[in-house]
């Protein structure tokens, strides 16, 4: 029965079932070869989807035409990120003696990715209530901040938890890959904060003209610390500021000549 995908395959919902709370079941099925095509392809469309529908409902704050923007370049953001660190996970993981296929780990590595977005939809009505009930700008930055980090967390922790237990029951993964998963977590960390920095905004400034992509100075971690200082004083974003975690304003010396050149 090549790849077994005429066992196993119990259709999306039996997939997001497996993936939610059966991950044991989805995790023997991944080793056995089970049903590994239609795997990917729910994996995919659920990380499509849901991560559009969050960035949609998130660009909400800034009007239609920022949604829309923010539904296209979330799901952007995962699948680029994925595309950009999987290569060096894949080899490294067969150097140490992984047995697993590149279907397997593809697999592997893409639910988990779902698992992130459909915690993230989960958090789509907590985030449409703020947006209701006006909450501050830079609340809302930081409230996106932690949940996207929450449900990535979440998400690379099922992704250990599956390799963890093909080590423990399948002896086809070896032990030491797991540290070398760990790295991997924080170096896909690195390089999503780095490419969602280089496709800002993804919230928008009310008080700003829509554009798809601005280009300012500064980096993400100065633009949080900006964020949670502006939230403690109790001030909103103001026309024309730019140092948001969307839209960053310089700090040093010659800002005055920055915020003149990036008019």
């Amino acid at each position: 029965m090549p790849n077994g995908e005429t066992t196993g395959d119990v259709g999306y919902q039996g997939f997001l079932a497996s993936l939610l709370s059966d991950r044991e079941s989805f995790f023997r099925d991944v080793v056995g070869d089970v049903g590994l095509r239609s795997k990917l392809r729910f994996a995919l469309g659920t990380l499509l989807a849901l991560s559009a529908f969050y960035g949609f409902v998130a660009g909400w704050y800034a009007g239609g035409l920022q949604a829309i923007s923010a539904a296209i370049k979330l799901p952007f953001l995962f699948v680029v990120t994925f595309a950009i660190c999987f290569p060096a996970l894949f080899v490294v993981q067969i150097l140490v003696g992984s047995r697993l296929k590149l279907l397997q780990v593809i697999v592997l590595v893409t639910g988990a990715l779902a698992l992130t977005t459909v915690l993230l939809a989960a958090f789509v009505p907590i985030v449409a209530f703020f947006l209701i009930t006006g909450a501050n700008y830079y609340f809302l930055e930081l409230l996106h901040v932690v949940i996207i980090l929450v449900c990535g967390a979440l998400g690379m922790y099922a992704l250990h938890e599956g390799l963890s237990y093909v080590c423990e029951k399948h002896g086809v993964y070896p032990r030491k890959a797991l540290t070398i998963l760990r790295i991997w977590v924080i170096l896909f960390a690195f390089v999503g904060i780095q490419l969602a920095w280089n496709l800002r905004p993804f919230l928008g400034d009310r008080n700003q003209p829509f554009k798809v992509f601005r280009h300012y100075e500064g980096n993400f971690y100065t633009a949080v610390v900006y964020s949670i200082n502006k939230l403690l004083k109790g001030e909103g974003p103001q026309r024309h500021s730019s140092y948001t975690i969307d839209e960053p304003e310089p700090i040093d010396a010659d800002s005055a000549f920055w915020r003149r050149a990036l008019k």
